[in-house]
């Protein structure tokens, strides 16, 4: 089958961080949340912040690694949730998420974290919904049987992959009961026409979404919100100029590879957490 036709039926069938670059996010952030006298800012220190979830959230694409005793590749300074804490009256008690981990996860990922927390961000579900195995069987050859097998397993997923979000989301509200709760998205993660492989990826990444999203909805509660970061993303895909995520040619397996990087992390990521408004003070 070529790699048109498996575009085609996928398609159908789914329907260090530089003071630069604080600045540029900082820009972006509403003047409540940063222009705060001593007296706020010591109060913004008990607006606690916790971040849980997969490698996006992680920040797998922007190492070096804290050295925490785990595999969950969680970056030391450039992750998402720390450059969100540096521009904004949250306090970042921990970055729970872990390289690998999908909605059965949360639940550890949510043991001892305090009912007072008021903000949880999270990136979740791109596990559940095979995203690693189709990176993996798709990479050597998109028009292989492989492939082909690989996508077919996604779309299962995907299938049953909403319910898992509702109970995911369901569990994190009734553990941290005063805190508004962002669900990000995955951006794309190739300039389109890129590679084959990328075009595959990218059609993926939007079915996942478009779960995502309604799963949030279905919630019907504005204490959980869905945090589209496509805007943030467009035009910084890998092979584009800038872009805005982890890609070693020289290198693919790299562990970083396929992430948002430190720019992805501040231009994308946070901005699109302080344009939705989710960063500002409560």
């Amino acid at each position: 089958m070529t790699n048109h036709r498996l575009i085609v039926r996928f398609l159908s069938r789914l329907g260090a961080l530089s003071l630069l670059t604080v600045g540029l996010v900082a820009g972006v952030a509403t003047a409540p949340a940063l222009a705060q006298s001593t007296a706020q800012s010591s109060a913004a220190s008990a607006l606690g912040y916790v971040a849980l979830g997969d490698s996006f959230t992680a920040g797998q694409g922007a190492p070096p690694y804290a050295s925490d005793g785990t595999l969950c590749l969680r970056s030391k300074r450039a992750s998402y949730p720390v450059i969100a804490a540096l521009v904004s009256p949250y306090r970042l008690v921990a970055n729970r998420a872990c390289s690998g981990a999908s909605t059965a996860d949360i639940p550890a990922q949510l043991l001892g974290v305090s009912t007072r927390t008021a903000l949880v961000t999270l990136t979740v579900g791109g596990i559940d919904a095979g995203s690693n195995a189709v990176l993996a069987a798709c990479a050597p050859d998109p028009t292989s049987p492989v492939c082909g097998g690989a996508i077919d397993n996604s779309l299962a997923a995907l299938g049953v992959l909403a319910p898992k979000l509702v109970a995911t989301y369901s569990a994190v509200a009734a553990a941290v009961p005063q805190a508004k709760i962002a669900v990000l998205s995955y951006p794309r993660q190739f300039k389109p026409g890129f590679s084959p492989l990328g075009d595959l990826v990218n059609t993926a990444t939007d079915a996942l979404n478009g779960v995502i999203a309604g799963s949030v909805a279905a919630m019907a509660t504005p204490r959980i919100r869905f945090v589209d970061a496509a805007q943030e993303f467009a035009g910084h895909g890998i092979g584009s100029v800038i872009p805005y995520f982890a890609f070693d040619p020289l290198n693919p397996l790299a562990v970083a590879n396929f992430h948002p990087n430190t720019l992805g992390n501040s231009l994308g990521y946070t901005r699109a957490l302080a344009n939705d408004g989710v960063l500002r003070r409560p």
